[in-house]
């Protein structure tokens, strides 16, 4: 620091860029809901499997013999397999058999299955009962019979088929319990959500897509990037204290005309990352710079720095605009309520300071072009201040707080902001802003 509340120009600033890669992200939030339904539909999926009652299978295999011709046998077995698989089957078994039950619950526990090149049919009966599937399979073979001679019955002798066309091969059935394992139903249920829920997110990616690198960013806000920092608390070996000092550097020499006394942060949308972002900045200065700081939640629509650190519903910046309290009597210790990700960052005691939104923040609201000068005025030369702006644009006038700022910078988490938001920002900088603007991607 050079003089009180003045940040030092740092000798080796580096403005941050990235490769032109080409990369499909979705945020963590996004991953988060798809994995939430994943789990969700496989227990669903796991408890509906083992819900299922166990049924038995009666199988039946059957030897069809029409001749020496192969295509002729070949044609005949797909011919039985179809007529199985017809109502008019389940109707001739029910008339024969004079069961208690439908024809489409007969024909709903028939099913047929043909080794690859092979003349037998393997013909099964499934149902909850044994001794129902024992007597629909027990008159499988001649249904199929009836039907076959009865067809035949209008052609000369020497034109039909002789001798028995349908042989079972066992006198005995194959007779097994089968049911749907409930890992089949838990793995059948998660993937198929999972695929459901990743085209859905992909294709609202498609349709609001976001920003995933620095150059989309660079692109949308037209400001320089100044550098790729890891979101507070993400990475627990890392610090953000020497993302956030290289930060600042590389802003004040990219267009501050003179030094440093109010640093405003601003986004495109609600974003507690931001806020996070200002208190880990306004630690770093306390601690490395010694220099007293001043953070200020600007932000009156939410009050996300306030929520952060505690603060929330005291008085603030709103009672200052409206002129029922000094902006000195309002500020608040913070070195002793920092999140747990900032405690390897804690200042000296009483360094570190916070001016609160307030509670009569609508009040502020209307105040805030008139009155923030004021305000601002009372802090300047005393701290550092680092201001936590609302999103532009939005329903906090931000006009006149841009316009009072030695330099802005635009965070933007990765992943989660729109494009279109982050373009909404860049116009509304250029219109509002001063010439000292950067961006700051925070990776999450």
């Amino acid at each position: 620091m050079s003089e009180a509340g003045t940040l030092v120009k740092a000798s080796h600033p580096t403005v941050f860029d990235d490769s032109p890669a080409i990369r499909f992200r979705l945020p963590r939030s996004t991953w988060i809901v798809i994995g939430l339904v994943t789990v969700i539909a496989a227990v669903v999926g796991g408890a509906i499997a083992a819900a299922m009652p166990e049924k038995y299978q009666v199988t039946r295999s059957v030897l069809v013999m029409s001749g020496n011709n192969p295509n002729d046998n070949d044609t005949l077995i797909r011919s039985l397999e179809s007529i199985i698989g017809a109502k008019h089957f389940a109707t001739t078994l029910k008339e024969r058999s004079g069961l208690d039950l439908t024809v489409d619950e007969i024909s709903g526990m028939i099913s047929t299955n043909r080794p690859v090149l092979s003349a037998v049919i393997e013909v099964s009966a499934t149902d909850a009962s044994l001794a129902t599937a024992t007597a629909v399979s027990e008159q499988i073979s001649p249904t199929l019979q009836d039907i076959f001679e009865n067809g035949q019955r209008s052609l000369p002798v020497e034109a039909r088929i002789s001798g028995p066309i349908v042989t079972e091969m066992s006198a005995d059935p194959v007779r097994e319990q089968v049911f749907v394992p409930w890992w089949t139903g838990v793995f059948t249920g998660g993937l198929l959500a999972f695929l459901v829920a990743l085209a859905v997110a992909a294709f609202r990616q498609f349709r609001r897509p976001v920003i995933t690198s620095a150059r989309d960013l660079s692109d949308a806000l037209d400001v320089p990037v100044l550098a790729r920092v890891r979101a507070v608390g993400v990475d627990p070996d890392g610090s953000p204290s020497d993302a956030v000092l290289g930060m600042l550097s590389a802003i004040e020499l990219l267009g501050a005309d003179g030094p440093i006394h109010r640093l405003v942060v601003v986004g495109p949308s609600e974003d507690e990352e931001r806020s996070r972002l200002v208190l880990a900045l306004g630690c770093a200065i306390a601690r490395d710079f010694d220099q007293p700081v001043a953070l200020v939640d600007a932000n009156l629509a939410s009050g996300g720095l306030s929520r952060l650190v505690g603060k929330d519903g005291e008085r603030g910046l709103a009672e200052c605009l409206n002129g029922a309290v000094e902006a000195q009597a309002a500020m608040v210790d913070t070195t002793g309520s920092l999140p747990d990700p900032l405690r390897g960052l804690r200042p000296a005691a009483g360094s570190l300071s916070l001016l609160p939104a307030g509670v009569d923040r609508d009040a502020g609201l209307v105040r805030m072009r008139s009155s923030l000068t004021e305000v601002l005025s009372d802090l300047s030369g005393r701290y550092v201040v680092v201001i936590d702006g609302p999103d532009v644009p939005g329903p906090v006038p931000s006009a006149q707080l841009l316009s009072l700022a030695d330099a802005t910078l635009v965070v933007v988490t990765e992943g989660e902001t729109s494009i279109r938001d982050a373009r909404y920002t860049g116009d509304a900088m250029r219109a509002l802003a001063g010439e000292s603007v950067g961006a700051v991607l925070v990776q999450r």
